[in-house]
């Protein structure tokens, strides 16, 4: 077994482990109207066919539009902007963008890898994901989503078919990253989402495709979602890029777990750490991450509800999204974990796991923060890079 198979192997298992249970399909065409987040369980165990000897759909073409779930001057689901919201939709005149890669939404019971042509799937995409974590992002920057072969939900299990599919998948991202890059980049400065199986994705892309090249200098930052990154990382994964320790440091990468109040992330991110021993062979750097998304300062772990700028309520769907409410969500990083309020008001539909896992709010809970955060820092990365000026 490859280097890259047993790191997405280990990747795999502690989402399992940490609860990472990724989104569910629609129990309609997802297309429709309200679509709700609740979606049926997938039945059964998860594909059994061997991956090597499954046929694989075709590769999607990055140059056609039809690969890309947002693409900036097109209208799709990452143009949408809360209810009177201060930060309006700024793709047009944005000097920055991101590069967004969506969190596992394909559940089912025969394939390993999602065909790209599957509109069902795609739609679900768009409405759970697609307007509710990248058009986050629409106020700072062009917004980039490829779709890609994801690997199916049935991909976290034990099965040794399952780091294939991710490792698969992750030729689709990095396909598509380079066609952005050589296509549409033109030098610009960018930032980099992903949450979930999209963070498996985002991690060794940084790796192997920006940290060590001339790339890095026009990185502004990853938020990395919803998978446990140690801080050790940087400076053994990573060697230029670092862990963000401010809200508006650039060229570095966030992230964050979330877990209800009574929840518990011990398990999981022991299981971690003990791999990243096991890997290295130091126990210096094994604690995950974790960046309160309320304050983005390592050194404010705590923020009360007040701190909360807006959680986006509703439920997926391709209607326009509602205003966002201040003051629903407190959240405290602890031991490596995001634990966070649980919102009563009924405007809220939230999918919570065994465990008060909040996997599928890791962003929505916190979307006005990370939107204000987002644009803040641009604005440092812009404010850094200016040039200097002459006295006169």
């Amino acid at each position: 077994m490859g280097r890259n198979t047993i790191l997405v192997a280990l990747a795999v298992a502690l989402a399992v482990v940490a609860g990472a249970i990724l989104l569910k399909a629609p129990p309609q065409l997802p297309g429709a109207k309200k679509t709700a987040l609740r979606g049926p369980e997938m039945s059964g165990p998860g594909p059994t066919a061997d991956f090597d000897s499954q046929p694989k759909p075709p590769a999607p073409d990055y140059a056609k539009a039809e690969s890309w779930a947002a693409w900036p001057g097109r209208k799709d689901l990452a143009d949408l902007v809360p209810a009177n919201n201060p930060f309006p939709d700024a793709q047009d005149k944005a000097a920055f963008d991101v590069f967004y890669i969506h969190p596992t939404t394909f559940r089912n019971n025969t394939d390993w890898v999602q065909d790209v042509a599957d509109k069902n799937v795609n739609d679900w995409t768009d409405a759970s994901v697609i307007a509710r974590q990248a058009a986050i992002f629409n106020a700072c920057c062009r917004v980039f989503a490829p779709r890609y072969r994801q690997a199916s939900f049935g991909s976290t299990g034990p099965s040794p078919n399952g780091p294939k599919a991710y490792a698969f998948a992750l030729e689709d991202v990095k396909r598509a990253f380079a066609y952005y890059i050589e296509h549409e980049n033109k030098g610009r400065p960018f930032i980099l989402v992903g949450h979930s199986q999209g963070t498996f994705h985002l991690l060794p892309l940084l790796e192997q495709m920006i940290d060590q090249t001339e790339l890095k200098d026009r990185f502004v930052a990853g938020y990395a979602i919803g998978i446990g990154v140690p801080f050790g990382s940087f400076g053994h994964q990573f060697k230029n890029v670092v862990a963000c320790e401010k809200p508006d440091q650039t060229g570095c990468v966030v992230s964050w777990n979330t877990f209800g109040r009574n929840g518990n992330a011990t398990a999981g991110n022991k299981r971690n750490e003990d791999r990243y021993v096991a890997k290295y062979n130091t126990e210096d750097g094994k604690q995950v991450m974790c960046i309160n998304p309320l304050t983005f300062d390592i050194a404010q772990p705590d923020a009360p509800k007040t701190s909360n700028l807006g959680s986006l309520p509703g439920i997926a769907s391709d209607e326009p999204l509602p205003a966002v409410k201040p003051g629903i969500v407190g959240a405290t990083c602890r031991d490596g974990a995001l634990y966070a309020d649980i919102p009563t008001d009924p405007d809220f539909v939230l999918n919570v796991l065994p465990g008060e896992v909040l996997h599928m709010h890791d962003m929505d809970l916190f979307f006005q923060n990370i939107r204000a955060n987002a644009v803040l820092r641009t604005e440092a990365w812009t404010k850094a890079h200016a040039p200097a000026q002459t006295p006169g």
